[in-house]
């Protein structure tokens, strides 16, 4: 949670007109900040490993993830950069990298935690990259 506030923070000093949720939109809309009319899901860091993000479709009570939530996009951090990734194109991504693919903790297979009804997958940063835009950080 601190690590995710930090990420927010950090990110909106990239930009000028910020608005920032209230508590109700950011639980339930899922997303962090609003940048010119567009809102986005900030994703910090996991532990220090910048290559690897994970991406939810379901969370811990079986709910829409916040892949599917109102953020119009997201932003990766990785140690020097973000990575700002529209909504659709990550859809898209994990969509057909995860199809077919197994329950599983690798790379696009699908995993659940014991006693929760999450449903996520670990996604490649380099992937990212490929489908968003890079912003130094400031």
């Amino acid at each position: 949670m601190i690590r995710g506030k930090r990420a927010e923070k950090e990110y909106a000093k990239l930009y000028k007109n910020v608005r920032w949720p209230t508590e109700e939109e950011d639980y339930s809309e899922h997303w962090d900040v609003e940048i010119n009319g567009i809102k986005i899901d900030v994703k910090a860091i996991k532990k220090d490993d910048e290559n690897i993000h994970f991406v939810e479709f379901k969370n811990v009570l079986g709910k829409k993830g916040w892949l599917y939530g109102d953020a119009d996009g997201f932003a990766f951090e990785t140690k020097d950069y973000w990575i700002e990734v529209k909504k659709e194109d990550l859809q898209e991504m994990v969509h057909d990298k995860c199809i077919d693919k197994v329950k599983g903790w690798d790379f696009y297979e699908i995993a659940t935690r014991p006693g929760a009804k999450d449903l996520f997958t670990k996604v490649k940063t380099i992937d990212l990259c490929f489908i968003g835009k890079i912003k130094k950080k400031v």
